[in-house]
């Protein structure tokens, strides 16, 4: 029998909009990106990434927009893995993919 840890709560992707000013905001995806999300997560590579980002950057665009904040300029995708000690069984994270995009055009 195969075990693995690389599945679930193991592995998260945290989404983050960035403004024109720097300010940072988490974002959470609606439901329907939940299939590409759990790709992204599963097989963090370039393309998938991009899709995300770029699920995102439409999902945010379709929102009303506050003109009182700067506008969202960028979407930083990261991908973190839990490892847990052997001895003391102690969480630790480790980010395995960082990738920014750039919607500044």
């Amino acid at each position: 029998m195969l075990a693995s840890t690389d599945v679930g709560p193991v592995l998260w992707i945290e989404v983050t909009a960035i403004s024109k000013n720097g300010d940072e905001t988490p974002v959470t995806l609606k439901r329907r990106y939940k299939d590409l999300k759990h790709k992204a997560r599963a097989l963090p590579n370039s393309n998938l990434l991009d899709a995300l980002a770029q699920a995102a950057w439409k999902q945010l665009n379709k929102n009303t927009i506050d003109e009182k904040k700067p506008p969202i300029t960028s979407i930083r995708i990261e991908v973190w893995k839990t490892h847990f000690d052997a001895k003391s069984l102690r969480p630790q994270q480790t980010k395995i993919a960082l990738k920014t995009f750039d919607f500044n055009r």
